[in-house]
Order: C-alpha cells, then structure tokens, then sequence
C-alpha cells in the first residue's frame, strides 16, 4: 500500500484547491476542443466504444494537445532505475515548479467498502490522508471494478468519468501517476500528491475525463448526500527537464 508521510491531522495542499481546479478545467476543456478527423464529436461522449485505433489516435492527439496547452508531455516509459518496471517520464518540454503534472486514477473506496479481494498482491492501492483508498490497477479484478462503477454513474449514454485509464491509450493522458515511482537517495522527490475533491459545479461535460469513480454510487451516499469524487494529483516541487523520470514523496509499507 503507497502511504504519504504526511500526520493525519495536517493536510497535503502545495496549491489552492481553486488552482488545481482551474488547471484541471482548462486542460479538459482543450481535449474537448481537439477534433480528431477519426472521432466524432458525439463519441467523445461515449469514448469506451471507440476502437482501439480511434483512442490510438485520439491519444496521440492529446498528447499534442498537451504541449501545446501546458507545454510539457509526460507518457509512460521504461524506468530510469535499473529493475524499476514502468515509470512516467517527461519525454517533451518542461515542467515549471508548482504544476500539476500527471493524476492518480482509480476506484474509490472508503471505511467498510470491501476491497480486500482487490488488495491482493496490488501494489497500487493509495491510501489518502483520511483513509480514503484508491486502487489504480488497471488490470484483473480491479480493472473490471472500475468500468462496472463507470457504467453504472453514467447519465444516459453519457460518461462521469475516464473509462479509457485502463488501456494503454488513455484519452485524459495526465492519468498515469498510479506508475510514478518511489523517490530513492539516488532520486530525490520531484513530485507530490495533493488530494483535491471535485466540486458539485464541476463541468458536467468535462467528468467524463476524470479518472476516479466511487465504489459506492457517486450519484449520492448512504443519507442521500451527493458523494464527491476524490481525485488524487501530482505537483511539481521543482522544475523538471526534458527525459527526467517524475519520482514521488511515498514511501510503501506493508499491510
């Protein structure tokens, strides 16, 4: 399980919960915007029944989307560290210090939701100041979980979340950071996580790009409360170059 070494009673927040919003709707708004000449504008909406080749494409346009917005790109890569498996990596531009750079996707669950089964041997369960946990497995059980969860918040054929995290080809591509790495005395922290919860007047338009759904209906809890999505970001602490792999202030325990 991924702990932050952060007391519980102190909070994680390097920017406003006003600026990681702001970041997250100009972004989105800008994915929206692109027009791939192979996607309809009415299948944005519905990006889960998109052919592989179509998300390949629609992809590969937000990747460019994203240089041109926040003049970085960050994508999946072989890690630095020698043995290190996957990483994330800065493969265009630079990242000023104090940006959003990449998101934690996954399910959702909070006290008494069984996710026990899904814990097994998954070293992508995060675990949020207030014991909120995400799992960002995008394979198996935790895979299937996740798009059940999707399907089921959906309003009508429209999507409230991301549905696509799980492929290789994400259409939100800032949801990769369930595979930023551990920082090491070789690899210092150039990342942090700040927990934010997405508001009530959040774009609707824009949910299907969020990478986070709730096990329990997102829709309302128990008392009928609307239930928050929690979304998880990364924020740089420093500028990062060009080829720099992003490293994270976790540290795993065991459970």
């Amino acid at each position: 399980m991924r702990m932050r070494s952060v007391a519980p009673n102190e909070n994680d927040q390097i920017l406003p919960d006003v600026e990681v919003e702001k970041f997250l709707v100009n972004f989105f708004e800008n994915i929206e915007n692109e027009r791939s000449s192979s996607v309809k504008t009415s299948e944005l909406w519905k990006s889960h029944q998109l052919t592989k080749e179509e998300q390949y494409i629609h992809h590969k346009n937000n990747l460019r989307v994203m240089e041109n917005c926040v003049g970085f790109v960050i994508e999946r890569k072989p890690s630095i560290i020698p043995g290190g498996g996957t990483g994330v990596l800065v493969t265009k531009g630079q990242v000023p210090e104090g940006t959003v750079v990449s998101m934690y996707p996954g399910t959702l669950y909070r006290a008494g939701e069984p996710i026990l089964l899904q814990s097994l041997a998954n070293p992508f369960i995060f675990r949020c100041i207030d014991r909120v946990l995400i799992d960002g497995n995008d394979k198996n059980i935790s895979k299937y979980i996740y798009k059940s969860c999707g399907q089921r918040d959906r309003h009508g054929p429209y999507l409230t979340c991301d549905l696509t995290w799980v492929t290789q080809n994400p259409v939100n591509p800032l949801a990769v950071g369930q595979y930023v790495n551990n920082q090491s005395k070789q690899f210092p922290a150039n990342v942090a996580y700040q927990e934010f919860d997405i508001p009530m007047e959040f774009p609707f338009h824009l949910r299907k790009y969020i990478p986070n759904i709730n096990y329990t209906s997102s829709i309302q809890d128990s008392l009928g409360h609307h239930r928050l999505t929690r979304v998880v970001v990364l924020v740089s602490l420093r500028k990062i170059e060009q080829g720099e792999e992003l490293f994270s202030s976790y540290f795993t325990v065991v459970h």
